[in-house]
């Protein structure tokens, strides 16, 4: 079984790196695992996922049975506290629309852009399976995510942004990973530790200690699992 995790930094990277260390040599032995950093952003994480995913085909290898997304995250919901794990199963380009004098537009919205076009469903990014090879991970909530290529401090931005697309957790990257994905046609899972309230933007006040030992654990658990599954299937 061949696996990719992927982060926006290769801190949070670090964090499956360490998860792989943990497990047995024997469940270490049936799975396959590679990490790569793909960037901060969307343009990156699009860019590089692409190659990374068309370059595994190219070169005659075996395509990948899973790819993770992993990294840290703001929080729009009490639901979500600081240290807490979330499983993005939708994901939406928050800003990519329209500026009007009522206020923001998607493109779905506007109507420049019919909101089934692939791999869109009703304007939306969806997965297809929640938990391809592992099965649901414990203590791991479902989440409606949301990608913006701006932090947002301004308290009445982010409400805004809140009623907007109904969001409950914030990244620079998750829909860009969704979108290529689900073009390429591969089995995913984005994972996110959340460190701070949406609109924090003081990074001391981040508990980003928390939101990794927290990616260690889900990671751990992920791992053994996809492990437990790839030695069923020999």
């Amino acid at each position: 079984m061949r696996i990719l995790f992927t982060a926006a930094t290769a801190e949070e990277l670090h964090c499956a790196k360490i998860a792989y260390e943990r497990i047995s040599s024997t469940d270490a032995a049936l799975i396959k695992v590679e990490f790569v950093v793909t960037g901060i952003g969307v343009a990156a994480t699009c860019y590089n996922l692409t190659k990374i995913l068309n370059s595994a085909l190219l070169s005659g290898g075996e395509p990948y049975d899973l790819v993770v997304n992993i990294g840290i995250a703001g929080s729009y919901s009490q639901e979500f506290p600081i240290g807490s794990m979330a499983h993005i199963t939708v994901e939406q380009f928050g800003d990519m629309g329209i500026e009007t004098r009522g206020g923001f537009q998607t493109l779905f919205d506007y109507a420049m852009l019919d909101a089934n076009t692939l791999p869109f469903v009703d304007g939306l990014l969806k997965v297809r399976d929640p938990y391809p090879v592992t099965g649901p991970l414990e203590g791991v909530m479902d989440a409606i995510g949301i990608t913006f290529q701006t932090l947002m401090g301004i308290r009445e931005q982010n409400l805004r942004r809140l009623e907007c697309f109904s969001p409950q957790i914030e990244s620079m990257e998750g829909a860009a990973f969704f979108y290529v994905c689900l073009m390429e046609k591969v089995p995913f899972i984005e994972l996110r530790a959340v460190s701070n309230e949406v609109g924090e933007r003081d990074k001391s006040r981040w508990n980003i200690l928390a939101a990794f030992s927290a990616l260690e654990n889900t990671c751990t658990q992920l791992l053994a699992k996809a492990s437990k599954a790839a030695g069923g299937a020999r």
